[in-house]
């Protein structure tokens, strides 16, 4: 399996980087109406970071397995949570799943689309591992719905936090990443903008019926 470079780098104080570009209220806000998301079943989680996606969703779901490409970040998601009945953390190619078909209840994509090359063949590989009837969500940081002031305060945190982006980051809006949904097969259920002052994406999705 091949190994992430860009963001193990910053595996030990991923979370506190993040807080301090969206700022730690407005965490808090996005946390609480992901909070209300129920029913996730049995769950995977690609792209998991440190696991700050995986503690709010995780109470959810009867079993919820969290996956990163970084050996660093499952090893700060590891340390974070422990031994916890229910929750299996390992290393995932979201491009290249070692899961069966229709493995899972839900798929969880938390900040991931925005940052991986060929985002859709991610999504067509979760569309593979989801159950018939099964359930994406996507929830992605945007800068959309922010004022031309916040957007620059926004890019000197994240230049001040991270340096240069990574080279496959881009940004998302709801209607693009709708789009990216939509092409690998997906019928939206809900899209919209999360949060206060700064947003979020939330997409919830089901695998077409020609999917």
């Amino acid at each position: 399996m091949r190994k992430e470079t860009y963001w193990s780098k910053y595996a030990s104080d991923f979370e506190q980087r993040s807080n301090y570009i969206i700022g730690s209220s407005q965490v808090a806000a996005i946390k609480a109406y992901m909070a209300s998301l129920d029913g996730l079943q049995t769950t995977l989680e690609l792209g998991c970071g440190t696991g700050t996606c995986t503690e709010v969703l995780m109470p959810a779901a009867d079993h919820y397995t969290a996956t990163d490409l970084s050996d660093e970040m499952i090893a700060a998601s590891k340390e974070r949570f422990g031994e916890r009945p229910g929750l299996l953390i390992e290393k995932a190619d979201c491009f290249d799943l070692h899961y069966p078909e229709h493995s899972f209840d839900t798929v969880v994509m938390c900040n991931l689309l925005h940052i991986i090359p060929t985002p859709e063949l991610a999504l067509i590989e979760a569309r593979r591992v989801l159950k018939p009837g099964g359930r994406l969500i996507v929830i992605s940081m945007t800068s959309e719905g922010l004022s031309l002031f916040g957007k620059l305060g926004m890019m000197y945190r994240y230049l001040k936090a991270f340096g240069k982006p990574s080279p496959h980051a881009t940004t998302l809006t709801v209607q693009s990443a709708s789009a990216l949904l939509t092409g690998a097969g997906y019928q939206l259920q809900q899209a919209e903008l999360i949060g206060d002052k700064v947003r979020a994406i939330l997409i919830q999705a089901v695998p077409g019926a020609s999917a």
